[in-house]
């Protein structure tokens, strides 16, 4: 007698994580394996995406609806805030890696298979509130300036980890606190510069948290900082000593070295924009063997809240 499918709760996943931070820890127990990965085989072996992509898409699938079908069991995990930002964060970052660009309409044809399977898998282990919750959209964090945004969001959702009370430093738990904010610094100087004065850029909601502390001030009261910050003059010394003089070539200045360093910080943002288009129609000419099921999913994408339905105003 053969035994029913195995579900692996989500929260374990999460509990089994060695990462320090809430942010890390989800998007590490999203990357695990578990034997119940294969309970969605057979509905993601036929993602209607192309050939070239599917291969890498399917993992992407089993895993996302192996968070979405357990979500009865891990609904009081994210009560602080929106799990669903880190989930579509996930999503995002694997699909613009398999499709090597942010072009919306090339990387909503992954975006709107999810939507299609999204909205025709149903079983009794879903929690409802959190299926419409976590149904994949590129429009919450199809941006420009995505990986800036989604640092911020991580820490937010890292705030109360890394300036709680009740916090307590273990083996090298302070460097990673340390390494946390010293990396925050700079990203809150970035939205600062942004969003000051307000004007047509779309500044990120959770931009106050940036305000809520002094980063420069929290980074010297962590107990470790005096021996990472020795330890960085030390090496910045014996760096110093070390280093045969370089010769200066005439037509070298600092000018021409911060331009070069600044073209090179911009070219993140400035490459690979996204482009406003109508995924429901990229999808029809996309994906090979254009069946009924993709008529329907082509359908369901002109229905408002899918992909096809994204408007240009929504990316920065």
């Amino acid at each position: 007698m053969s035994s029913g499918p195995i579900f692996t709760d989500f929260s374990k996943l999460y509990g089994k994580s060695t990462k320090e931070f809430y942010s890390e820890k989800f998007y590490d127990a999203m990357d695990m394996e578990s034997p119940d990965l294969k309970n969605y085989e057979q509905i993601c072996n036929n993602i209607q995406v192309n050939i070239k992509e599917k291969e890498k898409m399917i993992p992407v699938c089993k895993k996302y609806l192996r968070f979405l079908d357990t979500s009865k069991l891990w609904s009081g995990l994210f009560w602080k805030f929106d799990v669903s930002l880190l989930l579509n964060y996930w999503l995002y970052d694997n699909i613009t890696h398999i499709y090597g660009t942010t072009q919306s309409d090339i990387i909503g044809i992954g975006f709107g298979a999810l939507q299609l399977i999204w909205s025709t898998f149903n079983t009794n282990q879903i929690e409802k509130s959190y299926r419409e919750k976590c149904k994949p959209e590129p429009k919450m964090v199809n941006h420009e300036d995505w990986k800036n945004r989604k640092k911020l969001y991580d820490y937010y959702v890292d705030f109360d980890t890394l300036f709680g009370q009740s916090r307590i430093f273990f083996n090298n738990t302070c460097e990673a606190y340390h390494q946390k904010i010293k990396e925050m610094i700079p990203l809150c100087t970035y939205f600062e510069r942004k969003c000051s004065p307000p004007g047509s850029y779309s500044c990120p909601e959770m931009f106050y948290i940036c305000r809520e502390k002094n980063l420069e001030t929290e980074l010297e009261n962590l107990p470790c900082h005096e021996e990472i910050k020795s330890r960085g003059d030390s090496n910045s010394e014996g760096d110093t000593m070390n280093r045969p003089p370089v010769p200066k070539l005439a037509s070298q200045s600092r000018g021409d070295d911060t331009g070069l360093q600044g073209h090179a910080a911009s070219t993140e943002d400035t490459q690979l924009t996204p482009k406003s288009s109508d995924i429901g129609t990229k999808v029809s000419h996309s994906v090979l063997g254009a069946a009924p099921v993709l008529l329907t999913a082509t359908m369901l994408y002109r229905v408002p809240g899918f992909v096809g339905s994204v408007e240009a105003g929504q990316i920065v």
